[in-house]
């Protein structure tokens, strides 16, 4: 998942320095400004005392001199060290607020997913990464759940709701954590399985789809079964967003086509065949 920086790599230059000069992420770096910026802020209240006695008061400077500049330096310290780190701790409270400002606008209000735009970033981070040539595909699955208008005609918005945070939990426990979930419309879901090559891609999208169909979800009394359909694309390094979207898009459009509460993959052989293949090709990862 994508971690939160007080200094983020497509700011501004300017915007990115002052961030580094005066925003914090945690009590240590707001310790260390505090020393920091208290230390300058007395050299140069060493150097102001300095310069003004020697301009308008040369006899004091050149007896007392030395001495004001050693309380010049303390008294400014002394009054400088609290200010500056009330300033830091203000700003480290506000750095954890703007983090979980950011946090809530990549998340999915009502499952606590990622949302479109926060997919769409991961995926262009990892198109951006050095990735080995032997290493599988990634590939992209979505997932709609079937009939849900009627489960929200017969028993109610809040009861989709509560299907739809149901679902979101099955997905999430059926795929690796290094995999990447996200709620993308009212009742679909995307799944960017990392490194599954097509086999582990296949076996990904029938494990949703068997727990989905085994899980029973209740809400008020009521027993709701609920099925989905799924589709899926591999999403080798270099290939575009866009034409995996509308292919996974085009192998749901296949699986509801075909009976809904099936698994359709473009391109690739169906979970079904999926087994023969690899005792054939002697077994891959599974993801």
């Amino acid at each position: 998942m994508l971690l939160h920086s007080d200094i983020l790599p497509n700011q501004p230059p300017k915007e990115r320095m002052f961030n580094r000069l005066f925003m914090v992420r945690d009590l240590r770096s707001a310790v260390r400004k505090t020393l920091l910026w208290s230390l300058i802020i007395a050299f140069i209240a060493v150097i102001a005392s300095r310069v003004m006695y020697h301009s308008f008061f040369p006899e004091i400077a050149a007896e007392y001199g030395a001495r004001l500049q050693v309380f010049s330096f303390a008294l400014t310290l002394a009054i400088a060290t609290p200010f500056v780190g009330l300033f830091l701790l203000v700003s480290l409270r506000l750095s954890a607020f703007n983090a979980q400002l950011q946090e809530m606008a990549r998340r999915d209000s009502l499952t606590g997913l990622l949302n479109r735009a926060a997919l769409e970033d991961i995926i262009d981070e990892r198109d951006s990464e050095h990735r080995p040539d032997h290493l599988d595909d990634d590939a992209f699955i979505l997932i709609d759940i079937d009939h849900f208008k009627t489960i929200n005609d017969t028993h109610g918005h809040a009861a989709g709701d509560h299907v739809l945070r149901s679902v979101a939990v099955s997905i999430v426990g059926n795929v690796f954590e290094r995999d990447h979930v996200a709620r993308v419309g009212g009742e679909e879901f995307a799944v960017l399985l990392i490194e599954a090559g097509p086999y582990g891609a296949i076996d990904a999208a029938e494990r949703i789809r068997s727990a989905l169909q085994d899980n029973k979800t209740y809400f008020e009394g009521a027993a709701i079964r609920v099925t989905a359909s799924i589709g899926g694309a591999l999403f080798p390094k270099g290939a575009s967003y866009e034409m995996t979207y509308r292919g996974a898009d085009f192998a749901l459009y296949r699986a509801k086509r075909g009976g809904r509460n099936r698994c359709d993959f473009n391109g690739l052989p169906t979970a079904s065949d999926a087994p023969q293949r690899l005792a054939a090709e002697g077994g891959t990862d599974a993801a």
